[in-house]
């Protein structure tokens, strides 16, 4: 009986340590979807820059003054530290479709958060049982 109390509270301790797990991966995605959003808005807000003058951020609040001279084209991350040119159309439609594999992937993270959460639930019934 001892014995078996002791395993269910080493796996409910892992559970636990999943479940946090999942929900910083969850947090993560949707950083990372709020960003891409973000992208695309600027990017679809180009179609209305003439050439003109534009602060470029360096980071850290910190910026360089530059000029825009072609709106109609913008370099975009694929990933592995790799930039390509592509039409803002064409950059609005890759944006879109990582988004759909980022949304993706947050909903197979959230059904595994539920899942973990009712098995905890269930753990935790079990643990009260034993303890009685």
């Amino acid at each position: 009986m001892k014995e078996d109390f002791q395993k269910k509270v080493v796996q409910f301790q892992i559970l636990e340590s999943n479940l946090k797990a999942l929900q910083e991966k969850a947090d993560e995605l949707n950083q990372r979807i709020e960003e891409i959003q973000s992208t695309k808005t600027a990017i679809e807000e180009l179609k209305q820059i003439k050439p003109s003058s534009a602060l470029i951020p360096l980071g850290s609040g910190n910026f360089v003054s530059g000029k825009i001279e072609n709106a109609e084209e913008v370099i975009i991350g694929i990933g592995s530290g790799i930039a390509i040119k592509k039409k803002r159309e064409d950059a609005i439609i890759v944006l879109d479709n990582t988004m759909k594999e980022l949304e993706r992937s947050l909903d197979d993270v959230r059904n595994h958060i539920m899942n973990i959460a009712l098995q905890l639930e269930k753990l935790q019934e079990e643990l009260e049982k034993l303890q009685r």
